[in-house]
């Protein structure tokens, strides 16, 4: 069986390439045919973690692009989820409006979070790291009216262009008030839970050659899980740019965001494990079960330094004010200067519920109807996880060669701060949990302080040469932190933080024309991440006491990847596929899982993703599937070698076709993949099935400038396990079905 397992994804793999070469004869054949406008907008201008702007026809990466509207209709109830439907991400967008895990193609997820993928708003990380224990990036990201679309680049120059970027970058994109008008829209779920939401945003030209822009939402309800009376949604975003054309080649936006949001934490719920199956308990769906209720207990003492109590109901509360701009200068001689800044206030919470066993659920797997849990609180407040952050650059063309060589010089500066309190602990609760629940009295197992700053200089540089139908780019980057501080976990002493990280990156890529419609490129990349704070939780040597973390360097973690592929154009059919291989190796520690032991493995992935779309008349269609063989090479736990990795499965996909017809739209996202196993090596090692799930809307225009749309996500209610506990009977399925309506004035 094993033998059998080992053969399937190469095989998918060069199946799916030779379809490729087979359609690449098909579209050279056509090379006379009249330039057609493919699904995939492989003409647009590409801005994100790139030497320099160029169409995707012309770039040597991998990227994907969303507009506002396909964002809207994709039906996503998350940031995360709105990934999703990019080919080649692998988004777990389980847990709600944040603490989301992703990656790209086969690279690790390691404990949580996403280590090698930067989350930014407009060009700018949002978080430096993206694996911060109980703090991720996308908690600090909500798309609404002002969003104006989304770039991703898989691999290629995000390793160079971005810190601890090496499997991509996921950039929001806002709009400015180049169109004037606005939008205001009213959300409502229909069923289960209640969820309210009010959109907004306006564009008005202030004289000839500034605009400002608003945009916002306002929320509040319990969220899309029923929580037997307490209200977890409560909140809102506001948002206000100011740009102006300064002639001559120069302009300046300016920008302010305040976000003030809670939302619920969807955590594994308790379920049975039997012969390595995940099963259902009979009083908990794993589709709707929430621990909240209106009487759950506080946690007194909260915290390393015994705090005010906590609100458990308060979930995941992420704020924001953040202040910044950006600025385009000719300073003449052909030298064009890009400088973004921007300062962050970054703070908030994590209250979450994960079960900590049930009478008999670990060792008597018969037990179907437990009348009571173990609940293990987990919780977070972010003091203080500010980010100051500047990058500029200079960039000049050069005529060489008969041809034009781009040469790009920037620094980029950050200061990225934790003050971070944790709070473990736990009671017991009634099943099923409701407006009846009785609840225990709180236990408080573990508290950890960190107070860190984080310190980067990133000096890089750019080289691209177009010549003909050729285009070549080189860049590379060094990566410098200081990281300084305290952290002190429970009773033990406080421990001393004062280290250097360094981070070499490297990237070089070739792209060729073969016609208008069809391109081929090569990449080969270097980079990696540096350690957040989950390098304090690893196993030092006893001979270096609470000074374990000073006057030392520690290693960063390394990814090197090889990317090749073609973008092609064939009447309204547009397709652009990658294959790829990736190595990682990285060291880890997760203190809620497996006691904070420390690992060290290495993994390599090799598959081939492909991304299409196709336009006739009203009907689109737009699609992606990732194909992954991904091995676990070496690792300090022996039987883990030769696995594929945790939650790792070899096929991802997702379609999404829409039709129009007259004032009516009607469309759908179907997104699934295979199955997976997590916990692999321990007690509770489970297989998570392959699942899929469709999102569909109907919208219909009451007017040139109204109009009232229906939408369903996971429309027909299926479960779909994206992680397991290890150390619990415990699993976390998607939401279940959950039906909004929506009206919305465009003026």
């Amino acid at each position: 069986m094993k033998n059998h397992t080992k053969t399937v994804a190469p095989t998918k793999i060069a199946l799916a390439a030779a379809l490729t070469v087979m359609q690449v004869g098909a579209a050279m054949a056509q090379e006379a045919a009249p330039a057609p406008k493919g699904g995939l907008n492989l003409d647009e201008v590409i801005v994100t973690a790139t030497p320099e702007a160029r169409p995707k026809m012309r770039q040597s990466l991998s990227v994907s692009s969303l507009s506002s509207d396909q964002i809207t209709d994709s039906g996503a109830t998350s940031t995360a989820e709105i990934l999703r439907s990019i080919p080649g991400l692998r988004a777990e967008a389980s847990s709600g409006e944040g603490n989301a895990n992703v990656t790209v193609r086969g690279v690790p997820i390691s404990a949580g979070g996403s280590r090698y993928v930067q989350f930014q708003e407009d060009g700018l990380p949002v978080l430096l790291f993206g694996d911060f224990n109980f703090i991720t990036p996308d908690m600090f990201i909500r798309a609404d009216y002002g969003t104006d679309g989304l770039e991703v680049v898989r691999g290629g120059s995000a390793s160079t262009l971005a810190t601890n970027a090496a499997g991509g970058v996921i950039n929001f994109l806002s709009k400015t008030a180049e169109q004037p008008g606005g939008s205001v829209g009213v959300t409502t779920n229909v069923g289960k839970g209640t969820s309210r939401r009010v959109d907004f945003a306006y564009g008005t030209r202030v004289s000839e050659t500034s605009g400002l822009q608003f945009s916002g939402f306002l929320r509040n309800g319990e969220g899309l899980r029923q929580t037997a009376g307490a209200n977890l949604e409560s909140g809102g975003q506001v948002r206000v740019a100011f740009n102006k054309d300064l002639g001559g080649g120069n302009n300046a936006k300016l920008y302010l965001k305040v976000l003030d949001d809670k939302t619920p934490t969807n955590l594994p719920v308790p379920v049975r494990v039997v012969n390595g199956k995940i099963q259902q308990l009979d009083s908990v769906d794993p589709r709707t079960f929430s621990p909240y209720a209106s009487n759950l207990p506080t946690v007194p003492n909260f915290g390393q330094f015994g705090g005010k109590p906590a609100d458990i109901n308060n979930g995941i509360r992420s704020k924001t004010t953040a202040f910044g701009g950006e600025f385009n200068l000719n300073v003449g001689d052909g030298w064009l200067v890009n400088e973004k800044f921007r300062i962050s206030r970054n703070s908030g919470e994590f209250n979450g519920i994960l079960p900590n066993n049930y009478a008999g659920g670990a060792t008597n797997p018969n037990t179907n109807n437990p009348s009571s849990y173990n609940a293990l609180y987990l919780g977070a407040r972010f003091n203080d996880a500010g980010l100051s952050v500047n990058d500029v650059k200079a960039t000049k063309a050069w005529q060489v060669a008969d041809g034009k060589l781009t040469t790009t010089g920037g620094l980029f500066l950050a200061s990225q701060k934790l003050n971070l309190d944790w709070e473990i602990g736990g009671f017991s609760s009634t099943l099923p949990v409701n407006s009846g629940t009785t609840y225990g009295t709180y236990s408080s197992f573990y508290k950890r302080a960190l107070n860190l700053t984080y310190d980067s200089v990133a000096p890089y540089m750019a080289l691209g040469f177009e010549k003909g139908d050729w285009n070549f780019d080189a860049s590379a980057r060094q990566d410098r932190q200081h990281v300084t501080g305290t952290y002190q976990g429970g009773s033990d002493p406080v421990n001393g933080v004062d280290y250097r990280s360094t981070l070499e990156s490297y990237s070089l890529g070739a792209n060729y024309k073969l016609t208008k419609d069809l391109a081929t490129f090569a990449r080969i990349s270097r980079g990696g991440a540096l350690p957040s704070d989950r390098k304090t939780l690893e196993s030092f040597p006893s001979s270096c006491g609470n000074h374990c973390l000073v006057g030392v360097k520690v290693e960063p973690y390394h990814v090197t990847q090889y990317e090749g592929g073609i973008k092609f154009r064939q009447g309204n059919l547009s397709t652009f596929v990658t294959l790829f291989h990736a190595k990682t190796t990285e060291s880890n520690a997760d203190i809620v899982n497996n006691g904070g032991a420390t690992t060290v493995n290495r993994y390599e992935a090799t598959g081939v993703e492909v991304e299409s779309g196709y336009r006739m008349g009203n009907f689109r269609i737009n699609g992606g599937v990732t194909l992954t063989d991904a091995k676990v090479k070496d690792s300090k736990n022996l039987p883990y070698i030769g696995k594929a990795p945790n939650r790792q499965a070899k096929v991802i996909f997702q379609v999404a076709p829409s039709y129009s017809l007259g004032p009516v739209t009607v469309g759908a996202s179907v997104v699934g993949t295979t199955k997976s196993r997590d916990g692999q090596t321990t007690a509770l090692e489970v297989e998570l099935p392959a699942y899929t799930y469709v999102n569909a809307f109907a919208r219909y225009e009451l007017n040139a400038s109204t109009s009232v749309s229906l939408a369903a996500n996971n429309l027909f209610d299926k479960v779909g396990y994206t992680e397991s506990n290890t150390d619990r009977a415990a699993a976390r399925s998607i939401n279940g079905r959950t039906v909004s309506l929506s009206l919305r004035h465009n003026f």
